[in-house]
Parts: structure tokens; C-alpha cells; sequence
């Protein structure tokens, strides 16, 4: 049968496990949240475009 002390190094584990899934959870927010506001600015500047086109059409 397996020893107690054979699991150690699985419990050992556990912390770098949960530090990866943090690390790897901000990486993916970030790049979300980049790519949101992009997509953002993008909207914004065609609004922008499509207010400066309509004033030049009213003078």
C-alpha cells in the first residue's frame, strides 16, 4: 500500500498550482480587457467620423 508521505509532494503542489491559475487568469483578463477597449475606441472614432462628416454636409 502507498505511504502517507507519498502524497506530500502533491500537497506541496497546490500553492504553485494556484499561483499558475492566477497569473494565468490576470494574462487572460488583461488581453480581454485590451481588446474590449479597442474595439471600444474603434466605435468612438466612428462616431467621431460620422459627427465631423454631418457638420461639414450642414455649412
Amino acid at each position: 500500500m502507498m505511504e502517507a508521505g507519498s502524497f506530500f509532494p502533491l500537497f506541496a503542489m497546490i500553492p504553485f498550482l494556484f499561483y499558475m491559475a492566477v497569473l494565468v487568469f490576470g494574462i487572460w483578463f488583461a488581453v480581454s480587457l485590451i481588446k474590449i477597449l479597442k474595439e471600444k475606441n474603434q466605435i468612438l472614432r466612428d462616431i467621431s467620423r460620422q459627427l465631423e462628416h454631418f457638420k461639414k454636409d450642414e455649412t
